[in-house]
């Protein structure tokens, strides 16, 4: 119930269930006056499961964390079919009888498209886990920040040990088992950790970075969501032309969305003043928006755009405040 696609699939099988109804009753009524009559029933009984699930999930969200979640979800919604029904549309026998076997249709029939659903996504899952791991730090960024590392220890010893220590906790956030989600503070603190390396290794000139963080530190986004994304900033929008480059990174909260967006200088392929051709890639791209996809369903939402120079990328994404692992331990 915390996402509008959950809530478009239950009111399209709450429709169809409707709209068959008719055909399993011998009701003398019409085919549209007992489409009528069962609306009368449905829309108000949906609403307030609707709304109860809401206000569940937002006050007391670990009743469906919980492994008694279904039967938690199943009684309660039980509980306020029974009170519309006895109370206050006071059904005799036969149709209440009727109700509860359509009430169970419902129920059940949206528990297993849910099911179906989550487990014809788990190939996919972990296809996206392995792919988010090797597609995060890139072969030539390694060996470069190594070499570059080598060259600063008799020159610059203090510029090697933090580059140094930036990698390792770079490396250490790759390597992390455990949940797929991070804060939106923690990712950009490991975002300016690597942009420490790349400037350390370019040149503060020539990697520049403009920081706008309106957003809240606590906002659950995907495990590091924000470095392979500036990698490629880096890489295809500095790195691959003369000039130096202005990457800009804006986040900011709007209701209950994060909106992020990622500016870098764009140069294209055949432009002849690239240093190197750096073909695009979009792996990254696409691994990002198959994990939102896995996350969020349809709440969040990824967008780029090329435009006079420049490389745009969006990111919408549900505001949620991420539990803190201290809270799971001793919740």
């Amino acid at each position: 119930m915390r996402n509008a696609a959950t809530i478009t699939r239950l009111l399209i099988i709450v429709i169809i269930s409707v709209l068959i109804f008719p055909f399993m009753t011998a009701s003398p009524l019409s085919y549209t006056k007992e489409i009528y009559r069962t609306l009368q029933w449905v829309v108000p009984l949906t609403v307030v499961i609707l709304v109860k699930s809401y206000f569940v999930n937002m006050f007391a969200p670990k009743a469906y964390q919980s492994k008694y979640a279904v039967l938690i979800s199943y009684f309660s919604n039980l509980a306020i079919f029974a009170a519309l029904e006895l109370l206050v549309l006071k059904s005799a026998t036969k149709p209440l009888i009727q109700h509860f076997c359509l009430f169970n249709m419902f129920a059940f029939g949206i528990m297993y498209a849910e099911a179906f659903r989550l487990n014809s996504l788990a190939p996919a899952a972990s296809e996206a886990r392995l792919a988010a791991l090797t597609a995060r730090i890139r072969p030539h960024f390694l060996f470069n920040s190594l070499n570059a590392a080598i060259s600063l220890i008799r020159l610059r010893p203090y510029d090697a040990e933090v580059l140094l220590e930036n990698l390792a906790n770079l490396f250490r956030a790759q390597l992390r088992d455990g949940s797929q989600s991070s804060t939106l503070g923690q990712e950009i603190e490991w975002a300016q950790e690597y942009i420490a390396i790349e400037q350390i290794r370019m040149g503060h000139m020539r990697v520049q970075v403009m920081w706008q963080h309106h957003a809240p530190d606590d906002a659950e986004t995907p495990h590091l969501l924000l470095q392979p994304l500036l990698e490629n900033a880096v890489f295809h929008g500095v790195e691959s032309a003369h000039r130096p480059g202005i990457i800009s990174v804006q986040t900011k909260q709007s209701k209950s969305s994060i909106y992020i967006r990622i500016e870098n200088p764009y140069t294209p392929p055949d432009d002849a003043t690239q240093v190197k051709p750096h073909k695009s890639n979009s792996m990254a791209l696409k691994n990002l928006q198959e994990r939102l996809r896995l996350m969020y369903d349809n709440d969040a939402k990824i967008q780029s755009k090329e435009e006079d120079g420049m490389f745009r990328l969006d990111i919408r994404l549900p505001y949620r405040k991420k539990t803190s692992d201290v809270n799971r331990l001793f919740g």
